[in-house]
């Protein structure tokens, strides 16, 4: 292809659009409007950079959708996966930003640290890794899974058959323990 722009419904894999000729049919009718759901999404939530790779991850969604269930309206199903795709990226940033807030810096990477500050910065990964282990097994996957895989909350709850705002519950807690487990080993380490 010379020069021609891919748009996010002809770079969704060809394995799940090319076997069903429905999906292609969603497909198609939602390509003709790309236009229409990109300024749709740049218009609305304001993410700028962001708006292909929320299209694209709605096309994605679309198509997968549409192998397993029929779907009326292909337009109208873009603007509610764009919807909440902006939404899932507006709590991961939350999120995110409420983990560098709260959880203190390690100084890990630092390229070339003391003895000593690498002597801390291992004992706090123990501290991390043995608090991590104490937690609930859905609990330690949903942080693992979020901060470590980085997936979005929503395909968390998928992948562990709970809801988002039991992800959400799991990821804080998880995050509480962990600052708390840090917190006592410190205290515990002051003359």
């Amino acid at each position: 292809m010379s020069g021609h722009m891919m748009t996010p419904a002809e770079r969704v894999s060809p394995t799940i659009t090319d076997e069903n000729p429905v999906v292609v049919s969603y497909m198609a009718e939602a390509t003709r409007q790309y236009a229409r759901i990109m300024r749709f999404v740049r218009g609305r939530f304001h993410v700028g950079d962001e708006a292909n790779d929320i299209v694209q991850d709605a096309y994605t969604r679309l198509a997968q959708t549409a192998e397993r269930t029929p779907i009326r309206d292909a337009t109208g199903f873009l603007h509610v996966a764009a919807t909440n795709l902006v939404k899932d990226r507006a709590r991961q940033f939350t999120v995110r930003h409420r983990w560098e807030r709260d959880i203190p810096a390690m100084d890990v990477a630092s390229p070339e640290p003391s003895a000593e500050r690498a002597m801390i910065a291992r004992q706090q990964l123990q501290i991390i890794e043995r608090a991590l282990a104490e937690l609930p097994v859905k609990r330690r996957a949903a942080l693992m899974l979020h901060r470590i895989d980085n997936l979005h909350q929503s395909d968390i709850a998928e992948r562990l058959g709970i809801s988002i705002s039991m992800v959400e519950k799991h990821i804080r807690l998880a995050l509480a323990h962990c600052r708390m487990r840090l917190e006592e080993a410190e205290g515990g380490q002051r003359p």
